[in-house]
C-alpha cells in the first residue's frame, strides 16, 4: 500500500501536461446567448470572400487567425458568412413550436371531424373549429421561415478564437 501511495504521488508531482481545446467563437455583440461555438471535429459550412456558394468541410485544427479543415486552410479574414441552421439551438425550438402548433390545428380538425361523424353522422365543422385549426396551422407555417440562416461577419457580428495552449509547456 505505501508503494502504491508513493507510486500516485510521484505521478502527481511530476507536473502532467493537460491539453486543452481550441474554440472558434461566432457572437453578436455583447449579448452570450447568441454565442455559436465551435470545437476541433465540428462541421462548418461557410461563404468564403470572392465566391458564391457555401461550402461545407470539417474543422481539424483550430489557430489563431487560421482554421485547418478538411479540404481548405482558411484564414477567418477569408470568411464572409456562415450558415448557422444546424447549429443555433434556438432553430431547433422554434422548429418544435412551428411543428407542434401546425400538428395541433391537424389534431383539432380531426377530433372536430370525428365529433361530427359520431353525432350528425356527417362531416361538418362549426366556423370556430375552422378559425382555430386554420390559425394554429397558420402560425406553424410563418414561424418556419423566421429560423437563423446565416451569421454574416459585418456590424456587431464578430468571430474570434479561443485557444487554450497546454498547460505543461511554457
Amino acid at each position: 500500500m505505501p508503494r502504491l501511495f508513493s507510486v500516485f504521488l510521484l505521478c502527481m508531482l511530476a507536473g502532467p501536461v493537460v491539453y486543452g481545446q481550441n474554440y472558434l467563437l461566432l457572437q453578436r455583440g455583447a449579448n452570450e446567448k447568441t454565442r455559436q461555438v465551435y470545437e476541433v471535429g465540428d462541421e462548418l459550412v461557410y461563404l468564403q470572400k470572392g465566391l458564391d456558394y457555401y461550402i461545407r468541410d470539417h474543422i481539424r485544427e483550430i489557430h489563431q487567425d487560421v482554421l485547418i479543415l478538411d479540404e481548405n486552410v482558411l484564414s477567418l479574414q477569408q470568411i464572409e458568412a456562415i450558415d448557422i441552421r444546424d447549429k443555433d439551438e434556438r432553430n431547433r425550438t422554434l422548429a418544435n413550436i412551428s411543428f407542434l402548433s401546425m400538428a395541433a390545428g391537424g389534431m383539432l380538425l380531426l377530433a372536430g371531424g370525428i365529433n361530427s361523424l359520431y353525432a350528425e353522422g356527417g362531416l361538418r365543422y362549426s366556423t370556430g373549429t375552422l378559425s382555430t385549426a386554420a390559425s394554429l396551422v397558420g402560425l406553424g407555417l410563418v414561424l418556419q421561415p423566421l429560423r437563423y440562416k446565416r451569421f454574416k461577419l459585418k456590424g456587431r457580428n464578430k468571430i474570434q478564437t479561443i485557444l487554450l495552449e497546454p498547460s505543461g509547456d511554457k
